[in-house]
């Protein structure tokens, strides 16, 4: 039977660390520990030796006051993990196999924080083990009038304890990477340029926020149906993205393929420009932190988009800081980006013709080009983040 309930919780604990936490969670292992090991009370820490500070992960019968004092005050004043020492890290420890009757008595630790405010708690069981630059501790404690830790239960608590602390690693590196993972995601989504990536079946598993804005918002050359699938509102366009997909999807190894097309707009704006390509991340290795890649379901397609009619967003800023050129002429730069002529700036700043050719050849000369068209072509390589939203 007690193998039984080791098994189980057991289970239990690598369940919680690695999906859904549910209705349970690191309390009710602590709990279940505590019990089938005989202990009142028992605490989950992670210290840091070093700083000489502590945080309380999970408890059994310690109210939230004495967890806050322990922290605090009382950790750095714990007689059992003093008595310790740094040599047996990685091990359980009995307080009765190392600390005598008469020392815990006297001890300011058992005084003021063990017998008046956790039940007169004496013997101690405490795991340690490293997590990262710090120090993973279970703590278990039980009141004098019931004697120490029996042998068997001294076993149970050395069986449990190594998927204790694996389980929290596991845990640990999974948040670690769901934290990187978001961050990249983030990041993409502050890009100008428009991401996809593509499943065969026209479902994306990722579409940045320029994507979205940029196909799917109101004016947008797509739609996406009620199966989650992206279709061109033009019948002409759908099928050369259809092809595109194909090409980039279906054909072996690197026979793939992909492309690139206009999205015609209704509202007689310029084109947006669609490249597709084939996405192979393996080919790459591993996106940092994230470890090894998962299982990807089949072969799938890079889509980028760009749109000509946006305006480069804080270009005017970059201009100034990377070259040194005044408001008015980064003004210019920025509107001159945008595909008006130097007459229609002019016409828009209200400045004469030549005060604006002025400008402009104030902008070849600090940014070393030498025509209009090298220009535009600098300054629309700048690297450009998306503009707000609406």
């Amino acid at each position: 039977m007690a193998e039984d309930r080791l098994a189980s919780l057991i289970g239990d604990i690598y369940a919680l660390a690695t999906g859904p936490t549910g209705e349970r969670g690191w309390p009710d292992i602590i709990d279940d520990v505590a019990e089938m090991v005989g202990a009142q009370t028992a605490a989950l820490h992670l210290s840091d030796t070093r700083q000489q500070r502590t945080a309380v992960l999970a408890a059994r019968n310690l109210p939230a006051d004495v967890a806050a004092d322990y922290e605090s005050h009382f950790f750095s004043r714990d007689l059992f993990l003093q008595r310790q020492g740094p040599a047996l890290d990685g091990h359980t420890h009995l307080s009765q196999d190392y600390l005598s009757e008469v020392e815990v008595e006297g001890s300011e630790f058992y005084n003021d924080l063990l017998r008046h405010r956790m039940g007169n708690a004496f013997y101690a069981a405490h795991s340690r083990g490293e997590l990262d630059d710090k120090m993973l501790v279970l703590g278990l404690a039980r009141p004098r009038e019931m004697g120490p830790f029996t042998a068997g239960q001294s076993q149970l608590i050395r069986q449990v304890w190594p998927h204790l602390l694996r389980a929290i690693r596991v845990e640990d590196r999974l948040r670690s990477s769901q934290a990187v993972a978001g961050i990249g995601f983030a990041a993409v989504d502050a890009l100008a340029i428009g991401l996809a990536i593509l499943k065969p079946d026209r479902r994306p598993l990722f579409m940045n926020r320029s994507a979205r804005r940029m196909l799917l918002d109101r004016g947008g050359p797509m739609l996406q149906t009620t199966e989650g699938r992206l279709r061109m509102l033009q019948p002409g366009g759908d099928a050369m993205f259809a092809t595109l997909l194909a090409q980039a999807t279906t054909s072996a190894g690197a026979l793939r393929s992909g492309g690139s097309m206009r999205c015609g707009r209704a509202d007689g704006r310029l084109a947006m420009a669609l490249m597709m390509v084939p996405f192979r991340p393996e080919a790459t290795g591993a996106p940092l932190g994230l470890g090894e890649l998962p299982i990807l379901p089949g072969p799938l397609a890079l889509m980028m988009v760009t749109d000509p009619n946006a305006r480069p967003n804080q270009l005017a800023d970059q201009v100034i800081t990377m070259f040194g050129v005044t408001r008015a002429e980064a003004e210019v730069a920025a509107s001159l980006a945008t595909g008006l002529s130097v007459e229609e700036v002019a016409t828009q700043r209200g400045v004469r013709l030549t005060t604006l050719r002025s400008q402009v050849q104030s902008l070849l000369a600090k940014t070393g080009t030498n025509r209009q068209g090298e220009l535009l072509r600098l300054l629309l390589s700048l690297p450009r983040l998306a503009g707000p939203e609406g």
